[in-house]
């Protein structure tokens, strides 16, 4: 996959986990889990938060930087997790308990997007990929 449309999808999501924390209005927060489900379970292509993200590249024409993906589809599970926890805590009405859980992928999801750290790829490569490359 391409790294630029990568970040520039994490960093959208950002911007939707940011107006969740600052109005807790669970639309934004929705938004969110449904994605990084998407991205993680079935297709990244279906996405369409990574289709504004392929059409906002476009525009400006970015060198394709391809990556691997499955670290990244191992990312989009860890930050499903987070956006599900985040949801749930909500819905039983522990307000602080979601935004603990989405503000650690808010700052996991910073450091992809803007920093190009992207701590589920860390996982994925030390840990994971190990016991799966001769498989």
């Amino acid at each position: 996959i391409d790294l630029n449309v990568s970040r520039l999808t994490v960093f959208l999501n950002v911007v939707m986990m940011a107006f969740f924390i600052y109005t807790l209005n669970p639309i934004y927060l929705t938004v969110v889990a449904v994605d990084y489900f998407i991205r993680a379970a079935i297709d990244g292509s279906y996405s369409p938060i990574r289709f504004l993200a392929v059409k906002i590249i476009g525009l400006f024409s970015f060198e394709r930087k391809p990556i691997s993906v499955a670290q990244k589809v191992f990312a989009s599970r860890l930050g499903f997790l987070c956006a599900l926890a985040s949801a749930i805590f909500l819905f039983y009405g522990n307000q602080t308990g979601s935004i603990i859980s989405i503000s650690i992928l808010f700052v996991l999801s910073i450091a992809d997007s803007v920093f190009n750290f992207c701590v589920g790829c860390l996982i994925y490569n030390y840990i994971v990929y190990p016991f799966y490359k001769d498989k």
